[in-house]
């Protein structure tokens, strides 16, 4: 009985030390516990050190969001998404994230076949597209050994066949994983995170006043100059604000 207690209090002891050196079961443990502002502050000093994860900026999208930081939590929901575009929670607290941003606006219609294509590519991440890629390279290889060295007509015309289509798959996945990559490496699109914000007719204070737009909402950043960035909305609309009123995500 003694030793079942001593092995039980060994096992307590080495959780907490465990909780103590990693930083994200301690940041784990403390969101747990709903102590948020604390898991918020965990969460960042993880991301710091340069370790990025869609776990992490999951996490730290709920801990946001249940402290009412709406534009933080959207922001880090984006980014997790980035990483790991099929996951069905993340899409769907975005999504219930969304619901709290005053600006709402049409999205310009795509063509079928870009759309279709988006479609495909946003269905897994980087590293996945990458070994699909490698995989129908290999195939590549060995439906060609197949023609090359085949003595039957059936069989080279087969080999010739199946590489050529094995390569076509190949270098469309190694599409799907580059255009992912780039997406994670050049983020073009950020998140307001000022309350609100007027936007500009050219980088200037004394430039025009367009329109409003509120903390949370999504832009792409298509040019800058010095402190002010010029940003495109989903509904076609354009204009410039400050670099401080939005994140990168």
């Amino acid at each position: 009985m003694k030793k079942a207690l001593q092995f039980i209090l060994a096992i307590f002891i080495s959780t907490q030390t465990w909780a103590q050196v990693n930083p994200i079961a301690e940041a784990n443990e403390m969101y747990k516990k709903g102590e948020y502002e604390k898991a918020i502050q965990a969460y960042e000093f993880v991301l710091d050190t340069h370790l990025e994860a869609p776990e992490i900026y999951f996490n730290l999208g709920n801990a946001y969001y249940k402290t009412g930081e709406i534009s933080s939590s959207i922001l880090n929901y984006e980014r997790a998404l980035l990483f790991s575009p099929n996951d069905k929670d993340i899409q769907y607290n975005l999504d219930l994230a969304r619901k709290h941003v005053l600006d709402k606006f049409d999205v310009l219609p795509e063509i079928f076949i870009k759309r279709w294509f988006s479609g495909i590519r946003n269905s897994f991440s980087a590293d996945i597209w990458s070994y699909f890629s490698i995989l129908f390279f290999l195939l590549t290889l060995t439906f060609a050994c197949f023609y090359l060295y085949s003595n039957k007509s059936g069989l080279k015309k087969l080999g010739f066949f199946f590489a050529f289509f094995a390569f076509g798959i190949s270098i469309m996945t190694y599409s799907f994983a580059s255009k992912k990559t780039d997406e994670i490496n050049i983020r073009e699109h950020a998140i307001i995170v000022s309350p609100s914000v007027t936007i500009k007719g050219s980088p200037d204070k004394s430039g025009t006043e367009l329109f409003l737009l509120h903390e949370g909402t999504k832009v792409k950043v298509i040019g800058e100059l010095q402190d002010w960035r010029n940003i495109l909305l989903s509904d076609g609309n354009e204009g410039w604000l400050k670099k401080e009123d939005i994140e990168m995500i």
